[in-house]
């Protein structure tokens, strides 16, 4: 019954959220919705779960989330945007950054997570004695 309460409370969260900080919530809400068959299956569970925790980590780290406008008096505007990880993209003008490295990141990150939470549950599931 916890599963399904932490479940619904996460896609509830994260849809009542989603045009601010909501959207990592629903994501994990929607994996737990879709991976709930499996929840007796570590070896299947947990690699998909963790391919979605660390793209979301992965993209809050790169996408950009201060922006900072000069302008001198004559001259064109200047934005400068910084992430978590301090990484920088410059623009002139009415600049918008782009999400597309923090997409990109998020991306390789949950691949990378995902193989490796599931080389470790195949490796811990195979020490496992078997039942007779």
């Amino acid at each position: 019954m916890g599963y399904w309460i932490l479940t619904l409370c996460l896609v509830a969260f994260g849809f009542l959220g989603a045009l601010s900080i909501g959207r990592p919530f629903l994501l994990v809400g929607i994996a737990l919705l879709l991976l709930a068959p499996l929840r007796k299956r570590p070896r299947l569970f947990w690699p998909p779960l963790a391919a979605v925790v660390a793209y979301n980590a992965a993209w809050w780290a790169v996408v950009p989330i201060q922006c900072t406008a000069t302008q001198v008096i004559g001259e064109v505007g200047r934005t400068v945007c910084t992430s978590l990880l301090g990484s920088t993209q410059e623009g002139s003008g009415l600049f918008n950054p782009s999400y597309d490295p923090a997409n990109q990141a998020a991306f390789a990150a949950a691949c990378i997570c995902g193989l490796a939470a599931l080389a470790v549950t195949w490796r811990l599931g195979s020490r496992r004695p078997e039942r007779r």
